[in-house]
């Protein structure tokens, strides 16, 4: 093979073998399933495949809490391409694995193609690619899909950037817009939040022009537009969301002091703090970048005017990840937008980004410097002589009250990375070639340190594809087409660390020793309820709407007969004395059946306007006087007697629309136990008629006396509004990146037509 060839071909196939590596699991037939990959991911996949085969948009998700926005929820990625293309092909389970293993691809060469625009060498290129594509933090972002896929776009986004910078045009631009677009319709808006600016620094850092910010920011205002048909939901969702209103805590989650450290520094986090109530974060579980790749990153701040803007990167976003243990930090994340998403940590995969970038410059500043050094035995006996020293003396050191125990544990790694490393720069002989051979060197070493870490660090959550697949003995066990619905004890939920621990709480499947992982479909774990087509009055992951939370949290029993729930899934004693034991397996929850709930429809003849307050407090009221009588937040009241013996029947749902056939003994309100929310409309008899508020959370219609048809259908505005602007945007995108037809020039002499 020629050498030429043998250069191109090598980074791809070094990429090949690093995701052999990084991903073995997989090629042991196992599916890569993190915690929120099979508690959120996996299960919005199945439902995404169910409503593309009932040939229905994936709006509305009807199995959650009482219903609510799907396509709104932005990692949902509805319309985001490869998650379509793999569901359709693969499946929920096996799609969730391709598509990380396809953004992984993105990610590696987006950045590889970004550092060779920039100048970098090939072999400065390819560890600056492993060290973001292939490194720890982003194999575990296989469990928050939304936004490894999101900024696996990064260098690409950078790149169009630039070209679009040094080069204006509207096609230039276009490109941007395509990469935005992409990155955007992935579903992680903190990620762009971060990928705008850091594009605008860039193409600002490649010329200094009012023209760059222009291109490069209309692209990036493209792109957002693009993505439009699902931001337009998501910004209403968020007037209409808990998170939206403020109830929720900013800044959970921060990037903990020892958790940064152990960015270079492996295992200085441990033992972490409690999930959830302690200082740490568990969004992403493993940060070690690794210690030569941090030395190099160092390196190359400086290096030039390109280097800036990852240098600034890498502090800014560092920073905001800190969030409440750093005041500045958790000052401006007060402030809009970043007041709309909780996580700071999320921008810390940003921060991952800019030292891959910046450990490549540094390759390369540390390459040059080699270049007229030569080998000494002098050298490489005072590196030997550091290492055995720093062993010696670093114990006592990391046993200080500043560090945890992990610190400690680290130690033998940093010193012998460092030592390897400067091994790498000292041993190659001198001559015309020594800077290459420094360069290929400390590649290699620093490459050899991130799999070594990958090998030791061992699977971090997979399981085998058949026990994904494998359908609940508890959900089985409830009629089939029972319309009512099921409550999920969601503190029961113990498993707090990798999903791949064992659970002493459930019971063994075979060959798998009774994982959490294995056990969750089986378990109705939230959200896998989905997959089973079950409607459950908690949720898990995505955004609660308005005053519905707080109900099912009361744990009333009138709470959860008002919305319908027949059945309950717990460990241990029923929540209610008169629940009726279904199934009980050895080590699953049980399974019990209540007598005492509201069908899903019914008819009141009592209705008054009531304030949102008294409503709650209805809800809950043991008395339960929300049978018989509607709060309405706004409408028509009904006073008197009324009457008994009025019926209603929920004769077909989708999941975006429902159909009720009612018997009304005189005038009332149809009452549906499922959200109510802007963009629901009905038709009483064919005929439109409004959409009425009730009981807090419920949607209810006015209805006269007799038998009548009502329908139900969600078809929102804000989708409407999105789709429009996101078809002209997509229109000029592809009218921009049309191949272009050349005038042809006349035969000389002959003059041009105008």
């Amino acid at each position: 093979m020629r050498p030429e060839v043998r250069g191109r071909l090598g980074p791809w196939l070094g990429l090949l073998a690093g995701m052999a590596l990084v991903y073995r699991s997989v090629l042991q037939g196992r599916m890569l399933a993190g915690r929120d990959a099979f508690r959120i991911f996996i299960p919005d996949s199945a439902f995404l495949l169910e409503a593309l085969r009932a040939g229905e948009l994936p709006l509305w998700n009807p199995y959650l809490r009482l219903g609510q926005p799907f396509a709104a929820t932005l990692y949902s990625q509805v319309l985001y391409p490869p998650r379509l293309l793999t569901v359709l092909l693969a499946g929920p389970e096996l799609g969730l694995t391709l598509q990380h293993l396809l953004h992984v691809v993105i990610a590696a060469v987006g950045t590889f193609l970004l550092l060779r625009h920039l100048r970098a060498s090939r072999p400065a290129a390819l560890l600056g690619s492993a060290a973001f594509a292939l490194s720890q933090p982003f194999a575990v972002l296989a469990a928050q899909q939304n936004v490894a896929s999101a900024a696996a776009w990064t260098g690409l986004l950078l790149l169009a950037s630039r070209r679009a910078a040094l080069q204006p045009s509207s096609r230039r631009v276009a490109q941007v817009a395509l990469v935005a677009g992409l990155a955007f319709l992935a579903g992680s808006p903190e990620t762009f939040l971060w990928q705008a600016p850091l594009a605008l620094a860039v193409a600002l850092a490649a010329r200094r022009e009012v023209r760059t910010l222009v291109a490069t920011g209309a692209g990036i205002v493209w792109g957002f537009v693009l993505g439009a048909v699902v931001a337009v939901p998501a910004l209403e969702f968020a007037r209409h969301s808990t998170r939206g209103a403020g109830r929720m805590d900013r800044l959970e989650w921060s990037l903990s002091w020892p958790q940064l450290l152990s960015v270079a520094w492996p295992f200085a986090e441990q033992p972490r703090s409690l999930y959830w109530s302690g200082d740490d974060q568990f969004f992403i579980l493993v940060l070690f970048l690794g210690t030569l790749v941090c030395v190099l990153a160092l390196a190359g701040l400086g290096h030039s005017r390109r280097t800036l803007p990852f240098g600034l990167g890498a502090l800014v976003l560092t920073a905001l990840a800190l969030g409440s243990h750093f005041p500045p930090a958790a000052f401006v994340l007060q402030f809009p937008p970043f007041h709309l998403f909780r996580y700071p940590v999320k921008y810390f995969v940003g921060a991952v980004f800019c030292l891959a970038v910046l450990a490549a410059f540094g390759l390369d500043v540390l390459s040059r410097r080699a270049r007229r050094g030569r080998r000494s035995l002098l050298h490489v006996a005072g590196v030997v002589a550091a290492v055995f020293a720093a062993l010696l003396v670093g114990p006592p050191l990391t046993r200080l009250p500043l560090f945890r125990s992990g610190v400690e544990a680290g130690l033998p790694w940093v010193v012998l990375a460092l030592g390897a490393g400067a091994l790498a720069f000292i041993l190659p002989v001198a001559g015309p070639g020594r800077s290459l051979r420094v360069r290929r060197a400390l590649a290699v070493v620093a490459l050899v340190e991130l799999g070594a870490f990958h090998l030791m660090q061992g699977d971090t959550g997979s399981t085998p594809l058949e026990f994904l697949r494998r359908p609940s003995r508890l959900a089985a066990a409830i009629p089939p087409g029972y319309a009512g619905r099921v409550s999920v004890d969601l503190s029961a939920d113990l498993i707090t660390e990798v999903s791949s621990t064992v659970s002493t709480q459930a019971a063994p499947l075979p060959g798998e020793g009774g994982s959490y992982i294995a056990l969750s479909r089986d378990a109705l774990v939230p959200n896998r309820f989905m997959e089973e087509r079950l409607r459950v009055f908690e949720g898990y992951g995505a955004p609660e709407p308005l005053r519905i939370e707080s109900l099912y949290e009361s744990g009333a029993r009138a709470a959860f007969d008002l919305a319908g729930v027949g059945y309950y899934v717990r460990r241990g004693p029923p929540p209610f004395e008169d629940l009726v034991p279904v199934l009980a397996l050895p080590g699953l929850p049980t399974l019990y059946r209540s007598d005492t709930a509201l069908p899903r429809a019914f008819v009141v003849h009592r209705a008054r306007v009531a304030d949102d307050e008294e409503a709650q407090a209805a809800f809950v009221d043991p008395s339960q006087p929300l049978r018989h009588t509607a709060l309405l937040a706004e409408g028509e009241p009904l006073k008197g007697p009324g009457c008994e013996g009025s019926t209603a029947r929920v004769t077909g749902a989708g999941l975006s629309w429902v159909e009720v056939a009612l018997e009304a003994c005189s005038p009332g309100y149809l009452v549906l136990s499922d959200s109510h929310y802007p963009g629901w409309e009905a038709t009483l008899d064919g005929a439109p008629v409004p959409v009425r508020r009730a009981n807090a959370v419920m949607r209810a219609v006015r209805v006269p006396s007799g038998a009548h048809s009502v329908r139900f259908d969600y078809r929102p505005g804000s989708v409407r509004l999105g789709g429009l602007l996101s078809a002209l945007a997509l229109g000029a995108l592809l009218l921009a990146l049309s191949p272009r037809k050349r005038k042809e020039r006349p035969p000389s002499g002959e003059p041009l037509l105008t």
